[in-house]
């Protein structure tokens, strides 16, 4: 088991994964160092029998290759010892058979792809609320926003945030009602992000927020896809009003992060 960095990742390497995965921008935004927030482990960078790759922000793990049950479970507790693991599989992926047993979340996500690029966001992007104005993010803005700080830290601090990410928020007066950020594309794809206060929820202001993010995204020549739990029906009709085509659903797993006991 070999941890490398993206500069020795090889085309054979990359090849053991898949663009049609569920959240393959994460896998091939550490696979290509779009991100450095993250690890790479393989048997064999030059010639791999199996990888794995795994996102540090919420432990987002991608499977690669010919994995057996001994391994991953080595793996897996090599990367619980800094965060949580978290995998997605097709519903009928038969490698949800080699995870380890007894994960702490075991649920559906929904995964939405395939929207018509420049057109069906007029109506939201018109439909600013009375009193209401939309502002693109700046420094000072993001981190006065429910995520803005966490992503600046994952980005490696605010010049490195200003530099990889952007977003828009919907405010009256000096309140942020509703945010909507996205960083770097991996394999040409970006995913927003959305967030909105609860008490201005149900009233469509996080449609009308990512919109223009979408709006701008799109101009910059990258397609979007949406990512939410299953039961959250609030951000799954977001997607749909915002006019993706594809709906797939998934098996989402998590583990926590292993804790050392104490002396």
């Amino acid at each position: 088991m070999i941890q490398i960095n993206p500069n020795d990742v090889t085309p054979a390497l990359r090849s053991l994964f898949r663009t049609d995965e569920p959240q393959a921008r994460r896998c091939f935004a550490v696979l290509d160092g779009i991100t450095h927030a993250g690890k790479i482990i393989t048997d064999d960078p030059a010639n791999p029998t199996w990888g794995v790759v795994w996102e540090a922000g919420d432990g987002t793990t991608h499977l690669g290759g010919r994995l057996d049950s001994a391994m991953l479970a080595e793996v897996f507790v090599n990367l619980r010892k800094e965060n949580d693991v978290l995998v997605g599989l097709w519903l009928d992926d038969p490698r949800q058979a080699l995870l380890p047993p007894d994960p702490y979340y075991d649920g559906r996500t929904l995964e939405f792809y395939d929207r018509p690029i420049g057109s069906g966001l007029d109506k939201y992007l018109h439909k600013i609320p009375e009193g209401c104005e939309i502002r693109r993010l700046d420094r000072s803005l993001i981190m006065r926003t429910e995520w803005g700080p966490a992503d600046v830290e994952f980005a490696g601090g605010i010049d490195a945030w200003e530099k990889t990410c952007f977003g828009y928020c919907l405010m009256r007066d000096n309140e942020i009602l509703s945010e909507a950020t996205v960083g770097l594309p991996a394999i040409g794809l970006r995913e927003p992000g959305v967030f909105t206060q609860e008490e201005h929820r149900g009233k469509g202001y996080a449609t009308i927020t990512v919109a223009h993010l979408i709006k701008e995204i799109e101009t910059l020549g990258d397609q979007t896809y949406w990512n939410c739990a299953k039961q959250n029906v609030a951000s799954a009709a977001v997607a749909r009003k915002l006019g993706y085509r594809i709906e797939k659903e998934y098996r989402c797993m998590a583990w926590h992060k292993l804790t050392t006991p104490k002396a």
